[in-house]
């Protein structure tokens, strides 16, 4: 547990030193900035109708394209697939698009995906601040996306999920999504006034949950379909920002095995903090699915808490949800003690992966 006075007001100087707290400050920023570059730079596609949309990319490159195959999943024409893997699936081929997604344009899947997509014939596009990738890519004559460098690329989600919408605009499969954006940039500005590092902790909810689920192991529950990518963000968000082992899961089904994990209560359940993300589209039987598993949780032991999206457009409202979650994530690293910026963890790993990998 954080000691009893420890402050989430700013300066945090020391506790943030690569700051990851003006990153997320500056969320509403990124979406206005990644309308202008797409304005700028719109997607030049390879194939005007592919069969498929397949989105290659790791952790913080891969997280956009969950979202937005989540949010248009009940219009999309045609399958949307992201692909976390060295190998691209068997359905992936020249009558597809792949897309090439690497913040760094170094990542090894990515990099092996490229060239499988090339030895395929698969039309590919990238989405990259540079890199091999990058350097691969203008080499074949691909379209590159760019995605501005410097930045981890858990924070440059924005800039990447702006432009993969506009490419499923500009095949024709969803509505322009820019209004939306706009909406969103505008939404998100003002949660910043009651969410951000500026707001107190008194009137902020985001402070306030933190500390609230500071020192437990947080549990993720959302129904299956948009909300349930944004709760594989703030997993993701607490397992890279604030270093916390974290989990995510949707009804229905957890209601078929994970509820029962919660049958026997304990140290074990009374240490969880489950955070249920809401939706007004959450269909009714999912919801009262949420409702009872909340309920049946906190009979247990656990500390169940709610946080719900706002705005009027799906685009708007899974934005405010991400928003909510970059912060929830920021406050629980302050209450740690550790860098938000900091992945020694992931470095480390990829040394002792290269130290094992036989040279060819």
């Amino acid at each position: 547990m954080s000691p009893p006075n420890g402050t989430l007001e700013p300066p945090y100087g020391s506790r943030d030193p690569r700051g990851m707290a003006p990153l997320v400050d500056a969320l509403p920023e990124h979406v206005t900035e990644a309308l202008a570059r797409t304005d700028a730079a719109p997607w030049a596609l390879p194939v005007a109708d592919p069969d498929l949309v397949a989105v290659g990319g790791m952790g913080g490159s891969a997280i956009a394209a969950e979202l937005t195959g989540a949010l248009y999943r009940d219009t999309l024409p045609r399958p949307w697939l992201v692909v976390r893997d060295y190998r691209w699936p068997a359905c992936v081929g020249p009558r597809s698009l792949a897309v090439l997604s690497s913040n760094s344009g170094n990542t090894e899947e990515t990099l092996a995906l490229e060239a499988l997509a090339a030895g395929r014939g698969v039309p590919s596009v990238a989405l990259t601040s540079g890199g091999k990738l990058g350097e691969r890519a203008r080499a074949r004559g691909l379209h590159v996306q760019a995605v501005p460098p410097g930045m981890p690329p858990r924070a440059t989600l924005f800039h990447s999920w702006v432009p993969l919408t506009r490419l499923a605009g500009a095949l024709g499969w969803v509505p322009d999504p820019s209004p939306a954006w706009r909406e969103a940039a505008a939404l998100m500005a003002e949660a910043r006034g009651r969410l951000g590092t500026a707001a107190p902790e008194a009137a902020n909810e985001a402070k306030r949950l933190a500390r609230e689920c500071d020192g437990r192991l947080v549990f993720l529950y959302a129904t299956t379909g948009p909300v349930e990518a944004v709760a594989l963000r703030w997993r993701q968000q607490l397992n890279e920002n604030a270093k916390l082992p974290a989990h995510s899961a949707a009804v229905p089904e957890l209601n078929h095995n994970e509820i029962v994990g919660w049958q026997a209560a304990g140290p074990l359940q009374r240490g969880i903090a489950v955070v249920v993300l809401r939706d007004r589209e959450d269909p009714a039987e999912s919801a009262r699915r949420l409702d009872l598993t909340a309920e049946y949780a906190a009979r247990q032991g656990a500390a169940v808490h709610e946080v719900h999206s706002s705005g009027e457009s799906r685009l708007a409202r899974l934005a405010s949800l991400v928003q909510f979650g970059d912060y929830f994530s920021l406050y629980l690293a302050l209450l740690g003690g550790v860098d938000p910026v900091d992945i020694s963890s992931i470095d480390e790993f990829k040394r002792r992966l290269a130290e094992h990998t036989p040279s060819r």
